[in-house]
């Protein structure tokens, strides 16, 4: 079923590559289009692990609080994992008068506030789980659209730029969602923090609404191409661009081995080190924090040069350095190497998180970017399952030999992804600018 438009496309949407893009943005331009990294990166960070920890601390039996916690993770993934992509094409094939993207931008902040409210107020773990599974379906309905103005709106010799601003904007968000969970929860206002990210959230949309310069509606208020979107999904699978698939295998090999080594990292510091539990939170909480001031240090840097050199050298170079921090992992025993070792994968990451999606946003087609884009999301949440799935083989293996060989085993396999993500890069073809 299709609704024709009976204005012309062109006049439909402002927040679209139908714009005329400058060869060049703007920094506060830049700025203010990657705001909603922020929003979203505060919101996700008030609730795991805060908020569903408390929530599951008050609503699940103590025996079961494990469980009930993986299973909320598990359910924001799965819905994750098909939510983005299919949102992703419903915005690529909109006309709306007030562009592709915002609909779904306004749509996303709606759902968000409903959810946040329904998280702090759900009364039983089954609401819980239903509150959780909206907040992923809303703010994956932010950022398939969001992430796709990049390529509407700026040109790709930026596209390095804005990764990098993207990534510092998502670490400042992090900062606010830790801190403002961990301060407002500590004095028992469970309310507090939910309320102030609905507010910047709300702020964030009506700055991106005034920043795309929505016209006023003129005709219809809505039309889209309403095709069966399973079907419009498989029909543009068949059609992807040849370097798509090996920008999704880099991402996924990278982004299991980087969190394979994050997630088991405070148990090899207690078995593998022999150090107490207290001495553990200590000094994993400040590899952490190194491995979080390495990328922050590096992302600037490395978009600025991806956008001189090229993406595909410096993932190459990405992947390298990681893969001798995770190799260190290994045989290090001596507390201050670990730092060495974690400077190694922070830069590496740091490298990564530009360079990997200014090429997707040079890769994908501009006319259907935010499909593309939420398909990327694919990779990097089969990355984050792949990378936890290490946990029965270290347990197998420690119990098996009665050592910590298990930590080598997979902080071993870590190595050889970092190494998979540089080599299978070298198979995509770049492409310039104009092409």
């Amino acid at each position: 079923m299709e609704i024709i438009n009976r204005t012309p496309i062109s006049a439909t949407q402002p927040d679209t590559a139908a714009v005329p893009a400058p060869k060049t943005r703007s920094l506060p331009f830049l700025i203010g289009l990657g705001l909603f990294g922020l929003g979203l990166t505060a919101a996700l960070n008030i609730l795991d692990p805060f908020i569903y920890t408390e929530k599951v601390r008050l609503l699940a039996p103590p025996a079961l609080k494990n469980s009930a916690l993986s299973l909320i993770t598990i359910t924001t993934l799965v819905v994750a994992l098909f939510a983005q992509p299919l949102i992703g094409q419903w915005s690529d094939r909109s006309r709306t008068r007030w562009g592709r993207r915002f609909p779904f931008l306004l749509a996303g902040v709606t759902g968000l506030t409903l959810a946040l409210a329904l998280v702090v107020s759900a009364g039983s773990l089954w609401l819980l789980l239903l509150a959780v599974a909206l907040i992923s379906l809303s703010s994956n309905t932010v950022q398939g659209p969001w992430q796709a103005l990049v390529p509407d709106r700026v040109p790709a010799a930026q596209h390095g730029a804005m990764a990098g601003l993207k990534t510092v904007l998502e670490s400042i968000g992090v900062v606010i969602g830790v801190g403002l969970a961990g301060f407002t929860l500590a004095r028992g206002h469970l309310w507090a923090a939910p309320l102030a990210i609905i507010g910047l959230l709300w702020l964030i949309l009506w700055l991106t609404g005034r920043l795309l310069k929505t016209p006023a509606p003129t005709a219809e208020i809505f039309s889209a191409r309403l095709d069966s979107p399973l079907a419009l999904l498989k029909l543009n699978l068949s059609h992807l661009p040849p370097a798509f698939p090996w920008w999704m295998a880099n991402r996924l090999l990278f982004w299991a081995a980087a969190i394979s080594i994050r997630t088991f990292l405070l148990n090899y510091l207690e078995d593998a080190l022999g150090l107490s539990p207290a001495e553990t939170q200590a000094l994993s909480s400040q590899v952490i924090l190194v491995l979080g001031a390495g990328v922050f240090l590096f992302v600037l840097p490395a978009g600025a040069m991806a956008d001189r050199i090229g993406r595909r050298p410096l993932l190459v170079v990405a992947g390298l350095l990681a893969a001798i921090g995770a190799v260190l992992f290994i045989f290090v025993r001596e507390v201050n190497l670990l730092f060495v070792a974690g400077g190694f994968i922070a830069a590496g990451a740091g490298i990564f998180a530009s360079a990997s999606w200014a090429l997707a946003t040079d890769i994908v087609p501009k006319e259907e970017s935010a499909l593309y884009l939420g398909l990327a999301n694919i990779a990097t949440v089969v990355g984050s399952i792949s990378g936890r799935l290490g946990g029965p083989l270290i347990d197998g293996l420690n119990n098996l030999t009665a050592t910590t060989v298990g930590y080598s085993v997979v902080f071993g396999l870590a190595a050889l992804f970092f190494v998979g993500s540089s080599v299978v890069v070298l198979k995509i073809q770049e492409r310039k600018e104009g092409n």
